[in-house]
């Protein structure tokens, strides 16, 4: 018998880790019933404001003898009351279990998990049409990841590999060698990405909280993502690893939308013209954008960093596609940009005085007239049109990987360019 389970908001940013705990139990699990894949780390909508952290969920489907599944699901439910971190208000723990096929609608539910700001309601209904068992503890708002993190086909996917500590260290600065790091990046990129941070020499697998997970190797090759784990030099001790199957870097948030479409909590990619160029507050920078249905203000927030440059080069007039997630910023919709690419990039003009006709002397204004500084011949005031060449070019522009979200798909992954290039019919 097909046995599902799903599993979400069990942490806080006080610790624990859902797919911590989901480890731990696809390991005893897999002691009672044959594991039908790797478990699951589904990534659902980034914008939600009670998230922890990636606001991911976790999932894993077993084939399981008909006298076992009670005792696998007692095992899941007493597991997550103990270790899930009660402590803090907005932990709120959701367990679902489906037996047989995942129903096709549940599909469906798992896309808008990701798109769009669900309420644990709309959870509670398409649980109860597909007859799912669900489990709430508190307010069960985990079940909507839970339900989602069980529909998701994952027909595009990555792996990640947790390495998760010894409880003594939880809390603590985590010891990896940097220089390994960099090492085992050289050798295994892109096939392990976003390892580390060239421009700024920085380590980008282990995370800062006071949760349990050590690093965090992602990579689109399985082998590769363990061969990297195995040549880290680790200056503590590892409690155990698990390999996950996951939406990371798939761009499964982003859908095209007109800007008069746009609500705060989503993501989108949308076309439009720049009618305002960019200006600077807090280090942040935005422009503005429209298209038939309306004006959207952008921004690219200073922890994108050397991005801004790209950002500062639209001017007014200039086409665009633009990808990010839609929040509400002092008061006004906003387009939080994740990448952008030019379409069509208006001419920019500045205009220079003439040479001296008799001289070729530089000429100097005097109010309505030219005067040569050479030999101080006058002439009607007269300037010339100069094209400037513009350096953006027509390509997609994303931001670094320390600013990058958990599911934005980075560019040097294979089709990574797909999204945005279809909004043009360019589908490479």
């Amino acid at each position: 018998m097909k046995l599902h389970i799903g599993i979400d908001d069990t942490d806080s940013p006080e610790g624990m880790c859902t797919t911590y705990l989901g480890a731990l139990l696809y390991r005893e699990i897999s002691k009672i019933a044959e594991p039908l894949d790797l478990p699951k780390l589904i990534r659902l909508n980034p914008n939600v404001p009670y998230k922890t952290r990636g606001n991911g969920a976790v999932a894993m489907s077993f084939d399981a003898k008909e006298e076992d599944i009670p005792k696998i699901k007692n095992l899941v439910l007493e597991i997550v009351k103990e270790l899930s971190d009660f402590s803090h208000q907005n932990t709120n723990p959701g367990v679902v279990f489906i037996e047989g096929d995942v129903p096709k609608k549940l599909e469906r539910f798992a896309y808008q998990a990701i798109w769009e700001h669900l309420d644990i309601t709309e959870a509670e209904n398409i649980a109860e049409e597909l007859n799912a068992e669900v489990h709430k503890f508190r307010l069960g708002r985990g079940i909507i990841g839970a339900l989602a993190a069980i529909g998701h086909p994952l027909k595009v996917f990555t792996y990640e590999l947790l390495a998760y500590r010894t409880r003594e260290f939880w809390g603590t600065v985590r010891k990896v060698s940097k220089e390994s790091v960099f090492a085992v990046d050289y050798l295994t990129y892109p096939f392990t990405y976003d390892n580390v941070d060239l421009s700024k020499g920085s380590v980008l697998i282990t995370p800062h909280g006071k949760d349990p997970v050590l690093v965090g190797i992602r990579g689109i090759d399985k082998n590769k993502v363990m061969w990297a784990f195995e040549n880290i030099i680790f200056e503590e001790p590892i409690d155990f690893f698990q390999i996950y199957k996951t939406n990371q870097n798939t761009d499964d948030h982003l859908r095209f939308k007109k800007i008069g479409e746009l609500k705060p909590l989503e993501s989108a990619i949308v076309r439009g013209k720049v009618i305002k160029k960019y200006w600077e507050k807090g280090r942040h920078v935005f422009f503005e954008i429209c298209d038939e249905s309306g004006t959207l203000r952008v921004a690219a927030f200073e922890p994108t960093k050397g991005f801004r440059k790209y950002v500062r080069m639209l001017i007014e007039g200039d086409e665009i596609i633009a990808a990010g997630g839609v929040k509400e910023f002092n008061g006004v919709l906003t387009l939080n940009l994740e990448k952008f690419y030019p379409i069509k990039l208006a001419e920019k003009i500045t205009y220079e005085k003439p040479k001296c006709p008799k001289c070729k002397g530089t000429m100097k204004s005097k109010g309505k007239y030219l005067k040569c500084k050479k030999c101080g011949y006058k002439m009607k005031k007269v300037l010339i049109p100069k094209r400037i060449s513009r350096e953006l070019k027509r390509k997609i522009y994303e931001v670094p990987p320390d600013a990058r979200k958990h599911l934005s798909r980075p560019l040097v992954l294979p089709t990574a360019e797909d999204k945005i290039l279809d909004v043009l019919k360019l589908k490479k």
